[in-house]
């Protein structure tokens, strides 16, 4: 890398809005925290999933999630998808495993890289769904799984660990169908529980241009992290 290109790395760093966000919960969760607090596989001296992480503040509506002009290309490809008979809806994946499956062989290349093999056959497929009773997907007119999501809640945080649409559909806007309406389920979590309080989409940080622009349309903006693991969940005052 250019020397020119690490001062530039450098300063947009430190621009960035820096948060802490706690969690707890499950073994998955203690997991997912461990990943992210490890060092980088590149960048020893700095945590795996710290600088430039993915994340939305949940606002009190979807209504207000949906609004403003920086939003303008969500609503319309929203209201362009529904108005093609997609529909939102959650499912039990060990249900649609074949489905899961054609999604994810629709293309064998995904932002540069190659399908991992996991993700391309059955018995990876099946794993992968095995222990969930529920994720999220959308679906065509004729109620078949054309993309899915699986978004756990770890504390403060949800994540987008998996999120996959078919090749043949990404153009009518299904992943922004699907992503919005995982926010309003959320939002929704959060009104009735006080959390989840952010929703992480990996990072931008070494993501292909048209993945960043993606993210962006969705409200998703770099960060600076400090993950912070609390035994249970906090009450009272420490909430």
């Amino acid at each position: 890398m250019k020397l020119a290109h690490i001062y530039r790395a450098i300063n947009e760093i430190r621009k960035l809005p820096r948060v802490e966000i706690r969690l707890w919960g499950d073994d998955l969760t203690r997991h997912i925290y461990q990943n992210f607090t490890q060092p980088h596989p590149r960048y020893k001296l700095i945590r795996h999933k710290t600088m430039g992480v993915a994340l939305v503040k949940l606002p009190a509506t979807f209504q207000e999630y949906l609004a403003g002009k920086p939003k303008q290309a969500l609503r319309t490809n929203r209201k362009h998808t529904q108005n093609g008979g997609y529909s939102f809806k959650s499912f039990c994946p060990m249900e649609r495993i074949e489905e899961i499956l054609e999604i994810n062989k629709s293309s064998p290349v995904r932002q540069g890289r190659e399908m991992h093999a996991s993700y391309t056959n059955i018995k990876g497929v099946k794993e992968f769904a095995a222990n969930k009773t529920s994720i999220y997907g959308v679906f065509n007119r004729e109620g078949i799984l054309r993309a899915y999501a699986y978004t756990p809640i770890c504390g403060e945080v949800f994540i987008f660990s998996r999120l996959l649409g078919h090749m043949d559909d990404l153009e009518t806007g299904t992943m922004y169908l699907l992503v919005s309406e995982v926010m309003r389920e959320m939002i929704d979590v959060k009104r009735q529980t006080g959390n989840p309080r952010w929703g992480m989409y990996d990072t931008f940080f070494g993501a292909a241009p048209g993945l960043r622009y993606f993210k962006q349309r969705l409200g998703f903006q770099p960060h600076i992290v400090k993950w912070r693991w609390v035994d249970q969940e906090p009450t009272g005052e420490d909430k």
